[in-house]
């Protein structure tokens, strides 16, 4: 039977698929649409698709999203997505669907519960074994770091459901935890400010856009962009100019919380990880890493390096796919869980 080896990450906003010999293969929006007949659903949409449906379909279309701050919350429909996910990427010169092996990037401090919750739903979508890693390991082998030493670094990963932090080494963590603030949290604060403030509703979908293409946390940035959106008291559509220096004041308390709780996370390590540290600094990875001022507010803040990863929004996703090819440095990395 032919086989397929494949590198998973089920994120909150994206999911991401690893194929061994093709890279990356898929990172599509964590969506999946529904349009409801009679006694039960018919599917419609998976992926950007089913997101862009989002305030725009009728009455019978039901758009779920099925992680929620970072963990799976709704089974079902998660194996269904991925499914379709898998499909999407299967070759085709398999004639036969082959036996399929994953190495799945695992929240930060899942129970044992949940862990056969996501084996159960691996197994539905078609995926016939599984392996599980901590997101933050993986972060840090898709961002270049030693883990196999006995400091490998620290990194810090901002997603779109939860920001995951851990100091790494020796191939397993040293210390790390969790926290609920992500990219979807500001998403709706913005989405709240926009309402509140500017009385205008401009959807979840376009708020995720305007805050990719213009949001920064450098004071006084002049990017803007034009946005269409309802006026909410008398529910006419109409355009206006958002700039980067209106969505700053939302966007800078959440990270502010991020970079407190990585000095929180710092300050626990013993005196000689500590030094390691301020020695080497902080790497940071996620989807929202990539806004603009964020390495030099960390840096300002936290009064050490702070590097941001090459594409870091693939950074998980990556270092579980180079373990793929390198199974030395994954049994290591299993021998401490």
């Amino acid at each position: 039977m032919a086989k397929l080896d494949i590198a998973l990450e089920l994120g909150t906003s994206f999911t991401s698929i690893f194929v061994q010999g093709n890279n990356i293969v898929l990172h599509e929006p964590s969506a999946i649409a529904f349009y409801e007949k009679g006694n039960g659903n018919s599917l419609c949409a998976v992926g950007g698709e089913a997101y862009d449906l989002l305030g725009k379909g009728n009455d019978k279309t039901k758009i779920v999203c099925p992680i929620v701050e970072g963990v799976i919350k709704y089974p079902d429909e998660c194996a269904l997505m991925l499914g379709e996910f898998i499909k999407r990427v299967l070759p085709e010169s398999y004639v036969f669907k082959p036996r399929i092996s994953a190495i799945l990037g695992m929240p930060t401090g899942v129970s044992v519960d949940q862990r056969r919750m996501y084996e159960d739903v691996l197994r539905r979508a078609g995926i016939n074994e599984v392996i599980m890693v901590d997101n933050c390991m993986l972060a840090a082998i898709g961002a270049e770091l030693n883990v196999r030493h006995n400091y490998g670094g620290t990194v810090v990963s901002i997603g779109g459901g939860v920001t995951e932090m851990a100091v790494v080494g020796l191939c397993g963590l040293i210390d790390g935890m969790a926290m609920n603030v992500g990219g979807d949290m500001m998403d709706r604060a913005l989405l709240d400010m926009l309402c509140g403030y500017y009385h205008m509703n401009i959807g979840k979908s376009s708020t995720r856009k305007l805050k990719e293409h213009i949001a920064s946390l450098i004071r006084n940035d002049c990017m803007t962009e034009r946005i269409s959106g309802k006026d909410i008291q008398n529910h006419r559509s109409y355009v206006n100019n958002m700039s980067a220096d209106l969505l700053y004041p939302v966007l800078y308390d959440y990270y502010m919380n991020i970079i407190h709780a990585v000095s929180d996370l710092v300050n626990s390590c013993s005196p000689a990880i500590v030094a390691e540290i301020q020695n080497s600094g902080i790497t940071v990875v996620g989807g929202g890493a990539k806004i603009p001022g964020l390495a030099e507010l960390m840096s300002k803040q936290l009064g050490l390096a702070v590097t941001v990863a090459d594409s870091p929004e693939y950074a998980t996703v990556y270092g579980a796919g180079k373990l793929l090819s390198n199974d030395a440095l994954l049994n290591e990395i299993l021998d401490n869980l």
